[in-house]
């Protein structure tokens, strides 16, 4: 069995994020957040594969103009800005080949991410950011993973560019939703996911691969996560000398339905990239700050100055209309 991994959260101001900054990190790209003044740099980063920012017709959108209108179009201080996707991308999908990695053509992988991001972009009318990202070099090599964003407001173009205009429906309330005749998000999601199974099972066997996703829980299949037992010295020795023993047995099962575990080395690398771009987030703040406070600085000293420079005006007009009395 394949992993499945298939995740959504919102990007929101509340919890210290913005678009512009999660997609310069994503794409590996340089963003100037035209709101705040920040520069997101991470052109020199590492593990980014290839990345696309397209509209639901398969035409390219500029990264930095979307994520820019897409800030611009939030007043709320806790607005949300974005909403991201991270999918795990079965190895065998990705070629060994690292020039053919990079070609979207040749890298089956990176195209099931794609074909998700499409549906994202035909559903709800927003544009999407895909980022094909390889496995951490300390972690598991066959995580190969997409992170895709998407704007919470529909798109249109027009003759001055793309415009970002009402709620997408997987943003509104559930109460709204209601209004609408939807169902809860919730649902929408569990089928967003059960889409992503589709997607991806559908290549592999037409690749001809055997391996298969389950977007169900491993409660759902029946499956519950066990520890493996200590083995002791003797059936260690055994299993050593090619004997198969009971708990050598029973921990071979156990390690085989803990394989699907393999989304919780996932969130670690999620965990580390939101914990990268935090720090540089943070970074970015401190020398706006420091520049702040250099600058009030320099007014105060301004300021004196041209205190000293009256006062001593002010002496010399005393002294000069006490000559002219004389």
């Amino acid at each position: 069995m394949a992993i499945y991994y298939a995740t959504t959260k919102p990007i929101s101001r509340s919890g210290g994020r913005s678009a512009t900054a999660s997609a310069a990190y994503r794409a590996g790209a340089e963003i100037i957040d035209e709101r705040t003044g920040l520069k997101h740099d991470y052109s020199k980063r590492d593990g980014v594969e290839m990345s696309y920012a397209f509209d639901k017709s398969m035409k390219k959108i500029d990264r930095s103009e979307l994520w820019n209108k897409a800030e611009l179009a939030e007043n709320r201080k806790d607005g949300r800005t974005a909403r991201e996707w991270v999918l795990a991308i079965p190895h065998e999908l990705v070629p060994k080949d690292k020039d053919k990695r990079k070609d979207l053509k040749q890298n089956e992988g990176a195209r099931v991410a794609v074909r998700f991001a499409k549906v994202l972009a035909e559903r709800y009318n927003v544009g999407v950011d895909v980022a094909i990202h390889s496995p951490d070099k300390e972690g598991d090599n066959r995580n190969w993973h997409a992170h895709i964003m998407t704007t919470t407001r529909e798109l249109e173009r027009t003759e001055d560019g793309i415009k970002l205009g009402d709620k997408a429906s997987i943003e509104l309330s559930n109460a709204k939703r209601k209004e609408l005749g939807l169902g809860s998000t919730s649902t929408e999601i569990k089928e967003l996911r059960k889409e992503w199974e589709t997607i991806v099972n559908t290549q592999l066997e037409k690749q001809g691969i055997e391996e298969r996703i389950d977007h169900r829980s491993l409660k759902e299949q029946g499956i519950e996560r066990q520890p493996t037992i200590k083995m002791g010295w003797q059936a260690s020795a055994m299993e050593r000398r090619g004997i198969d023993t009971d708990k050598g047995d029973l921990n071979r099962d156990i390690k085989a339905d803990n394989e699907q575990l393999h989304d919780l080395r996932l969130e670690i690398t999620i965990l580390k990239d939101a914990k990268a771009e935090m720090a540089n987030i943070k970074e970015q703040v401190q020398g706006m700050q420091d520049f702040k406070a250099e600058y009030e600085a320099y007014k105060q000293e301004q300021h004196q100055q041209k205190l000293e420079l009256h006062g001593q005006q002010h002496t010399l007009e005393k002294v000069e209309d006490k000559g002219f009395e004389r």
